[in-house]
């Protein structure tokens, strides 16, 4: 197998030593030597040619060797050449300057020509290895883009497995991944743990493919004590699944743990608080909210619902996102409200959505016009009892 060719771009404006450095050159197989007699001439022909290495003298006319170096790490096409400098020059700061332009190293003109050769060949074996770690960079992208591409792929699969043996499933799934997202977000959740959560929310209903068939597809409000205890099995079957894929663990925990209560009253370890994953006790907003859904509850009374289930089923945090979540995604509603913070409540203001404290308390109905007293209890209220879900005001009534 033939070496490949080397291309060396030599800029410099002495001709003479051009011509003795591309004539030494030329005893080597394997070298192709272009010239250049400045800096701008020399960035026009590395556009042209792309060459593996470039060695420049300091002080040129036209453009000088540093600000070609400059030239030639901004732009792409010729950034990764391996750029030396070449110098008759003592002054070390000097040489500090063009290693701050970008320059890989310099070589001092006087060098003898055999020593000369074996830097530049050890120069160009150091560019090769980075070529070659270039190359495996870019393979590994394009590969963790297929993986990422088919892990999309066989998530479809299996939501379209779900939703042909509980009708409906995949809709739930798609409301649920949005949900996840924007309270992970809410919650100041990192971007990987928010990709793993999100994901378990989708396949959140994925055990149930083990359940019969007169429970697979039933409310779990809607069900008798019985077939409930045979509906809570469908976390842990899907918690098995989900934990045969590597790295999601997040995913599995999330769904598994997905009926525990903020308060120990669920199910299947009875955690309290923060015990309870992440994942999970966003997970359980997000089922209490569909099973609501499902059991034919208005949407008001579904806000009130989660609202009244802080501390007890729901994370006051949880509670309070899904809230926001609802309302803002509540087209209608959107159209003609506004979330402001309860400082910038003013009197006259006309209340558009009730407000709860997080220990359920009803604090104000909505289409009341806000008075100053309001303001001073609400205040007062938040300090120990936090506000769920925001406030909402009606935009232009006064």
């Amino acid at each position: 197998m033939e070496s490949p060719v080397v291309r060396i771009l030599l800029a410099d404006d002495d001709a003479n030593f051009r011509s003795v450095f591309a004539k030494f050159f030329a005893r080597y197989p394997g070298f192709e030597i272009y010239e250049a007699g400045n800096g701008e001439e020399g960035f026009y022909r590395a556009k042209e040619i792309r060459p593996d290495l470039i060695l420049s003298d300091y002080d040129m006319p036209v453009l000088n060797g540093m600000e070609f170096c400059r030239r030639v790490r901004n732009a792409p096409e010729i950034a990764s050449a391996f750029f030396l400098f070449l110098t008759a020059e003592k002054d070390d700061k000097l040489k500090v300057q063009a290693f701050e332009c970008g320059a890989d190293d310099y070589i001092e003109k006087a060098t003898p020509p055999v020593i000369l050769t074996s830097k530049i060949r050890a120069f160009l074996r150091i560019k090769q290895l980075q070529n070659e770690v270039v190359d495996e960079k870019e393979k590994l992208a394009e590969a963790n883009q297929t993986l990422e591409r088919n892990f999309k792929e066989l998530t479809q699969i299996l939501l379209k497995i779900i939703d042909v043996r509980v009708p409906g499933a995949a809709d739930r799934a798609r409301a649920a991944k949005d949900a996840a997202r924007y309270i992970c977000k809410k919650m100041e959740i990192g971007d990987e743990e928010t990709s793993r959560i999100t994901f378990g929310a989708q396949l959140h209903e994925i055990g149930k493919i083990g359940l019969p068939d007169t429970i697979a597809d039933k409310s779990k409000s809607s069900m008798v004590m019985n077939d409930r205890s045979i509906y809570n099995h469908h976390p842990v079957i899907g918690s098995l699944i989900i934990s045969t894929i590597s790295g999601f663990k997040t995913s599995a925990d999330a769904i598994y743990y997905q009926y525990e209560n903020y308060d120990g009253s669920g199910t299947p370890e009875g955690l309290i608080g923060n015990e309870i994953p992440p994942g999970a006790r966003i997970l359980r907003g997000i089922v209490l909210q569909s099973d609501l859904c499902r059991s034919g509850h208005a949407r008001d009374d579904i806000l009130r619902e989660i609202r009244q289930s802080a501390n007890r089923i729901l994370d006051p945090m949880v509670a309070s996102s899904l809230v926001e979540h609802i309302i803002e995604n509540d087209r209608e509603f959107a159209a003609n409200k506004c979330k402001i913070a309860l400082e910038e409540l003013k009197p006259g203001m006309v209340i558009a959505e009730d407000i709860y404290a997080a220990s359920g308390i009803k604090l104000i109905p909505r289409n009341v016009k806000i008075q100053e007293r309001m303001i001073r209890v609400l205040m007062d209220r938040n300090d120990s009892d936090p506000i769920i879900g925001g406030v909402y005001v009606t935009i232009g009534a006064r």
